[in-house]
């Protein structure tokens, strides 16, 4: 099999994306290609744009209902065993895999939790982002990763062997994959030197194109039929890079979004310019999820998007998917912050959906009082509690109690 060599640098048209300001937010098998060669831009090849959010991975949250652990937020985790079925200890974000941004994170896979048996118990850990794609659209993917000495991927002794991927697939209307394209990096020179390693090593894709009936792309990094081993044997990855060009005739964004910082309760708004307007529709999404008409928001499928009434849950990433008859395009991301923005103390309460929870607190470490703050029913866990009554250095102690 010839492997597509390592890339070392990266294009132009990058645009990695910072944290959220403020801080509080802490398969099927695949069709394995071999890969042939690195990317070859035509002479008229339109500007790529990465179509990811938290690409770098920086922007880490734990996720009800996934891993035990903190993960990034925007992508999924699915993790399963071959015998025990899912599987939420598969990996997890840590610092000590982060290549790029300084107190960033990257993704650590877990093979360790896989067994050889008998019976074999083998782990698939499958990182991803889905977004919106149309056919034509051409797509690679690139990002950092490495392995450890002992990591299984580097042996192939066991029936099936591990696989080590960056994976693009395309998926129709009903979620059906359409096309699986996954690329070996263990073939294309994986470092086995662990997360120090992990910046000698960007790799990219070779370009990939979405066939007809493609909604949506999803790519990432997936480690399949993983088991342990001893030592150091582990999987790391980061700072992933989804540059797509868009079919001829598609929209083609000429002003991008600009950066907002309003006060709190103030009005903000982003505007995209669009070259060839005619038939052209616009969706914008906040932290990767699409918004829609009303509440504060205004303006979510036109070319302006007004946010009304600024508040802390506004503060993040917003970006707008524009699209036509014969393509679409992602602009780049604009950030929402908060200037004069106080400094409240914030309770994170993990529990079941429906159960409702008081806060209390008191002013002494060791209290004989405490004091309502809030009655809380839980609409999704974990989920943020703020104590607006004491900005600022207050000292103040906090607990959750169930009630029901």
């Amino acid at each position: 099999m010839k492997s597509t060599p390592a890339k070392t640098t990266r294009s132009s048209s990058i645009q990695l994306r910072n944290a959220v300001f403020g801080g509080f937010l802490k398969r099927p098998p695949l069709a394995l290609l071999a890969a042939l060669g690195l990317v070859a831009w035509g002479p008229n090849d339109t500007k790529a744009v990465n179509v990811l959010f938290n690409g770098t991975l920086d922007q880490t949250a734990l996720i009800a209902g996934g891993q035990l652990n903190p993960c990034p937020i925007g992508w999924t985790v699915d993790a399963s065993k071959t015998v025990s079925g899912a599987f939420f200890d598969g990996g997890d974000s840590e610092q000590f895999c982060n290549v790029l941004d300084a107190n960033g994170y990257g993704f650590f896979f877990k093979p360790f939790q896989g067994t050889l048996g008998p019976p074999a118990d083998l782990l698939d850990v499958s990182l991803y982002q889905d977004n919106s794609a149309t056919p034509g659209t051409k797509f690679t993917l690139s990002g950092y990763a490495a392995g450890e000495a002992n990591y299984c991927g580097f042996y192939t002794t066991n029936s099936p062997a591990p696989e080590t991927l960056f994976v693009i697939e395309f998926l129709d209307a009903s979620s059906s994959v359409l096309a699986s394209n996954g690329f070996d990096l263990v073939a294309a020179g994986l470092p086995n030197s662990g997360p120090g390693s992990m910046s000698s090593f960007l790799y990219t894709t070779p370009e990939v194109t979405a066939p007809p009936n493609t909604v949506t792309v999803r790519a990432g990094a997936f480690m399949l039929n993983a088991y342990g081993t001893s030592g150091g044997q582990s999987f790391f990855v980061d700072a992933f890079d989804l540059e797509a060009v868009a079919p001829p005739s598609a929209p083609v964004i000429t002003n991008q979004p600009d950066q907002a910082t309003v006060a709190l309760g103030a009005t903000a708004t982003f505007t995209v310019g669009v070259s060839n307007t005619a038939g052209v529709t616009y969706q914008w999404q906040h932290a990767n999820v699409n918004l829609s008409n009303g509440g504060n928001i205004s303006g979510a499928d036109q070319k302006t998007l007004i946010v009304t009434g600024v508040a802390a849950s506004d503060v993040g990433h917003y970006r707008v998917l524009v699209s036509n008859g014969a393509g679409s395009v992602y602009s780049a991301d604009a950030t929402l912050a908060i200037v004069g923005l106080n400094f409240f103390p914030v309770m994170s309460i993990t529990g079941k959906i429906g159960d409702t929870y008081r806060v209390d607190y008191s002013t002494k470490v060791d209290p004989t009082t405490w004091i309502p703050l809030s009655t809380n029913k839980l609409t999704t866990s974990p989920q943020m509690v703020i104590d607006t009554s004491s900005p600022m250095d207050n000292t103040r102690f906090y607990r959750a109690v169930f009630l029901f």
